[in-house]
């Protein structure tokens, strides 16, 4: 419908991928309306690679009347055959990758800079510059390991591919974790995580090449 209207639409097989390698693409994607995930996800994504999602909306909650009102469009026109399978077939064509990008962002509208995330992480995922956390090298991260944001006390890491809220960049809690069960995953990591470096066991893909 957006293209039946004059609307460029470009369809991505993996946003985050972009994100990850910092694709040269990025500022043009970044300047129009993305239709994607949790907004808090996506922004999250652009202010870690210095850039500012202008418009985004969420095709997990929102309705396909809300997401077409963004474009002052009704839902109720019709859409011809030809335009639908055109669409599948860009679809189809999208390359396939062995594994998603998975890794963390960090929403620094909650971030208070406090550290746990880099004293906990073991495979040297984030840096530290002039007092900021920063994720430097999201390549190393484990797949479908999200405990980072769990310790996260601010709820300021969100790993977008994630199925849990708030954790995914949701609002809502299907995933609690009280305070002191965070505290306790924390110790317990940091712990482990020192004795690892006492043994000489290299703990990232740096130290192991």
């Amino acid at each position: 419908m957006l293209r039946a209207n004059g609307y460029d639409v470009t369809i991505e097989s993996d946003l985050c991928q972009l994100f990850s390698v910092n694709s040269s693409r990025l500022s043009e994607i970044i300047s129009g309306t993305i239709l994607a995930c949790y907004p808090r996800a996506v922004r999250s994504l652009s202010n870690w690679r210095g850039l500012e999602a202008v418009r985004t909306a969420d095709i997990r909650n929102q309705t396909e009347k809300e997401i077409l009102s963004l474009f002052d469009l009704a839902p109720d026109q019709e859409v011809v055959n030809t335009e639908k399978e055109q669409i599948w077939r860009e679809i189809e064509a999208l390359p396939t990758t062995e594994s998603d990008a998975w890794f963390p962002v960090i929403d620094k509208t909650r971030c208070t800079e406090c550290g746990k995330c880099y004293d906990f992480c073991l495979f040297g995922v984030y840096g530290i510059t002039n007092k900021r956390t920063t994720v430097i090298h999201p390549q190393n991260c484990k797949n479908n390991c999200p405990a980072c944001a769990r310790v996260c006390p601010a709820r300021a890491i969100v790993f977008p591919k994630y199925d849990k809220s708030p954790i995914n960049g949701g609002s809502k809690d299907d995933e609690p974790f009280n305070s002191q069960e965070m505290d306790t995953m924390y110790r317990e990591r940091l712990r482990y995580k020192l004795q690892q470096r006492r043994a000489g066991v290299p703990l990232t893909r740096e130290e192991i090449l």
